[in-house]
């Protein structure tokens, strides 16, 4: 995928808050930089909305979206966003990228006949066979094996839900902002940033609850030429689009009056049929 070399930032933010008055604080800011330095510390839900509105006004050529987690993970001191089929194992060696896509390839067969097979007849079961990467964002989004997939979301709300989830009190949580093309098809290929971005709320079949409580998409390399290459794998890492990242405390006094987090039965939606089918994949 392609990088985003500059952006305005959440550093662009932290010279703008500066004492000393900054007078190039509008200025875009390297890429480099935004892995390198520490995210921008926020108090409150109010005050991360109000700093994603200036991010969002300065960047205006691109769709801003968000993932929340509980850690900035870091890899030779630059922040790294990898999807779940290019990370090292702490028992690895190496990454067995061809082997991760086999159980890939495996699994989405399964995926496929389970569907196929399956009593009720759940609308959208021929997308599925027709576009692989939406039988992926399946696997991905329910937790069946690795993809070059990533979840992402367009709602701030439920990005900072996912910092809270599996997390402590006391401690702190990441909101990166990731910047993508503008798309209006549900599945958004996009030849000149080499990226693809699939609305799951489009293209899920409507009894999977959970992509509709996530409001949630998914975003991986495109097009889909060698992406079991280890040498490309930093190709792939969405730290290439990083546009600001955020850091929040984990607390409920974050919230403020008015908001909430969103409780983790609600994102993951446990009666939900098709992580039922799903997870008759898991073994």
């Amino acid at each position: 995928m392609r990088r985003i070399n500059t952006s305005f930032s959440h550093l662009n933010l932290e010279k703008k808050n500066d004492k000393i008055k900054n007078s190039d604080w509008s200025k875009p800011t390297l890429l480099e930089d935004i892995l390198k330095f520490s995210p921008k510390i926020v108090e409150t839900y109010d005050d991360l909305v109000k700093d994603v509105a200036q991010i969002m006004y300065y960047n205006r050529n691109l769709t801003l979206f968000f993932r929340g987690q509980s850690k900035d993970y870091k890899d030779d001191e630059r922040t790294t966003i990898k999807s779940s089929i290019y990370r090292k194992k702490p028992d690895e060696k190496r990454i067995m990228l061809k082997d991760r896509f086999n159980v890939l390839k495996s699994k989405s067969d399964e995926l496929k006949r389970l569907f196929k097979e399956s009593e009720v007849k759940y609308a959208g079961r021929d997308l599925i066979n027709k576009y692989p990467e939406i039988a992926w964002s399946l696997l991905q989004h329910y937790e069946v094996c690795d993809t070059p997939l990533l979840d992402i979301t367009h709602s701030l709300h439920v990005a900072c839900s996912f910092a809270f989830d599996r997390n402590e009190e006391g401690k702190t949580g990441i909101i990166y902002v990731l910047g993508m093309p503008w798309q209006n098809d549900p599945l958004g290929y996009n030849s000149y940033e080499e990226l693809l971005n699939i609305k799951l709320l489009s293209v899920s079949p409507p009894q999977a609850n959970r992509p509709y409580f996530q409001e949630g998409y998914l975003a991986g390399p495109f097009p889909n030429y060698q992406l079991d290459n280890s040498v490309r794998a930093t190709q792939f890492d969405f730290a290439r689009r990083l546009i600001a990242k955020f850091e929040i405390p984990i607390s409920d006094d974050f919230w403020g009056v008015g908001f909430n987090r969103i409780p983790s039965e609600k994102l993951y939606q446990p009666n939900d049929p098709i992580k039922e089918l799903c997870d008759k994949l898991k073994s």
